[in-house]
């Protein structure tokens, strides 16, 4: 069997999130002698109704390739260019994560059976960053590729953002065929559509115990995903 994760609230939880905090530093270090933050505040706010109404139409809007040049545009100044590190910097400032419950645990037993695992991500950062971030959190190791929707420019449940990582999967391990990959993915939105579409097997990580489908393969923790896997 090949895996596929969801980032986050599948292996990653987010314990709080306000941009404001990666925004003040930025705003620090880069655009304090430009605008006063407030402004900065407030124009960030504006990129965030931009984002929501990308995601509407399908579409990623990213930090680094999409929003950065709009500060720019907006309070003058080269555009900010930022490496991944710092890009992680940024998103480990705006969200307060840690590794999901229990699935450190899992992913070291999953990595013991041999099963190659991959991560498809819904991001506005670039998956070099979401790299960075799990290999800080000291799990990045049991991931074979990440995929983020930053770098492809659509959002899950698009079925060729899915079909990119499935083919580069079975490119990886040539002993499996489409039958043998399942996506592990808490949005039913998304995920098990997405997965759905896409012609691959899903398991549902419902730990919001929302109401859904029956016929879906579901599991409420990290451990209970160990059943599924051959």
């Amino acid at each position: 069997m090949i895996l596929l994760f969801d980032y986050f609230e599948t292996i990653i939880h987010t314990k709080s999130i306000d941009f404001n905090r990666g925004l003040a530093g930025f705003w620090e270090k880069y655009y304090k002698d430009k605008c006063s933050f407030e402004e900065i505040k407030k124009f960030g706010e504006e990129q965030f109704e931009i984002l929501l109404d990308h995601h509407a139409r399908g579409l990623e809007y990213s930090f680094i390739k999409d929003e950065l040049p709009e500060y720019a545009v907006r309070f003058g100044g080269e555009t900010v260019s930022m490496t991944p590190e710092e890009e992680a910097d940024f998103l480990m400032k705006c969200n307060d994560m840690e590794v999901y419950p229990g699935m450190e645990e899992t992913l070291k037993k999953l990595s013991e059976k041999d099963v190659p695992m991959y991560v498809l991500s819904n991001s506005g950062f670039s998956g070099e960053a979401l790299l960075i971030v799990l290999d800080r959190l000291n799990i990045g190791h049991y991931f074979k590729r990440l995929w983020s929707s930053a770098d492809f420019g659509r959002i899950k449940p698009c079925k060729e953002y899915f079909d990119q990582a499935i083919n580069a999967a079975l490119n990886d391990c040539r002993q499996y065929n489409k039958n043998d990959i399942a996506f592990v993915g808490d949005l039913y939105e998304t995920d098990v559509v997405g997965a759905f579409n896409a012609g691959i097997d899903i398991i549902w990580f419902n730990h919001e115990n929302n109401q859904g489908d029956d016929a879906v393969k579901t599991i409420h923790n990290a451990d209970e995903l160990l059943k599924y896997v051959d």
